[in-house]
């Protein structure tokens, strides 16, 4: 259970709201006659927003940065009730390569089953704006022999967009934006943002994520990306490591200062109280990160199952760099296939 702690909730909401409004009023002249693009296809595991039925996916995503490297599998099944409400339960398994291992002076190699999940997907469309909402919830049986905190997370995530056609191009430009919150954080496999996925931390406590960007979608197979992203605790914090395992105790060694950029996810497997590996909890400040990155995803045109993110994120509140690269298979079809003989 929590503790008592600092809070405080920094002014990342009113930013994100003022800059998607922006973003809307500076789009929203169109030449006349001009039909509004449609609404663009987004990470789900059904390809027809009409269909309904069973769904799978499976996904794999690596994140590379100068402490380690961290990879995702994730194999999801879902069911699509009508255009607007879908349901997907997972288990995703985590690899990863540190530099903080047993035997100093060697990398360590480790595998774990993830949080189990299930997520709740609402889709709608108000005045020519997209709109997701996810629910999610998670848990984690055991802290030590798996990567996830231990607890029950719960997070609800929203997405907004709307789409604006490119004079006589076959492209179009998408301003978006999202926001949610969770009594931690989530690695969310359906509609995942690159920020959030093969991290090398996790948070447990009241948290505030949002992101602001943009998105060009060039002839339907290509879509690059930017965006600002931040996350605001609010009240005490737990930090638990990805790169520091639970029977490791060689992660940072040098002095618990501002030299490693509030990394205390790089000294400890878990972050509170005193900054050490104590069960109590810290101040908000300990689960705060903000930053910014770029991405281009790609759906092949002969395999239209298969689709490829790329991507680079800078984190600027911890101060590090990560190159992502997420490759995804959609079994909807053949599930379908095997079940209904569609």
């Amino acid at each position: 259970m929590l503790g008592k702690g600092i809070c405080e909730v920094r002014p990342i909401y009113a930013f994100l709201l003022l800059a998607f409004l922006l973003a809307q009023s500076g789009m929203a002249q169109s030449t006349p006659g001009q039909k509004t693009a449609p609404p663009a296809q987004t990470a789900t595991a059904s390809a027809n927003p009409e269909d309904t039925g069973p769904t799978a996916f499976v996904q794999a995503e690596g994140n590379n940065f100068n402490m380690g490297t961290i990879v995702t599998w994730d194999f999801d099944l879902g069911y699509k009730f009508n255009q607007h409400t879908s349901v997907d339960i997972g288990v995703p398994l985590y690899s990863t390569r540190t530099f903080f291992p047993i035997v100093a002076a060697d990398y360590r190699y480790q595998t774990a089953i993830g949080a189990p999940y299930i997520d709740v997907r609402y889709d709608t469309r108000r005045n020519r704006t997209n709109i997701t909402s996810i629910l999610t919830g998670s848990m984690g049986p055991n802290m030590v022999k798996t990567y996830s905190n231990g607890r029950m997370v719960v997070e609800l995530f929203n997405h907004l967009d709307r789409n604006y056609q490119i004079l006589n191009y076959d492209a179009k430009f998408s301003p978006f934006l999202n926001f949610g919150f969770g009594t931690g954080t989530v690695d969310r496999q359906v509609f995942p943002r690159p920020y959030e996925l093969a991290r090398p931390y996790e948070t447990l406590g009241l948290i505030g994520n949002g992101e602001v960007g943009g998105a060009f979608t060039i002839k339907k197979f290509y879509r690059l990306e930017g965006s600002a992203y931040g996350l605001s605790p609010v009240g005490p914090q737990k930090v638990y490591s990805r790169i520091v395992a639970p029977d490791s105790l060689l992660g940072w060694t040098g002095p618990k200062t501002n030299e490693n950029h509030n990394r205390f996810w790089d000294q400890y497997f878990e972050t509170g109280g005193e900054y050490v590996n104590t069960y109590g909890s810290g101040p908000s400040r300990i689960s705060r990160d903000n930053g910014f990155g770029a991405y281009l995803t790609i759906n092949n045109k002969r395999f239209k199952n298969f689709s490829v993110m790329l991507g680079y994120t800078r984190s600027v509140h911890y101060n590090y760099d990560s190159a992502f690269i997420m490759l995804r298979y959609n079994f909807t079809g053949i599930l379908r296939n095997l079940t209904t003989g569609e």
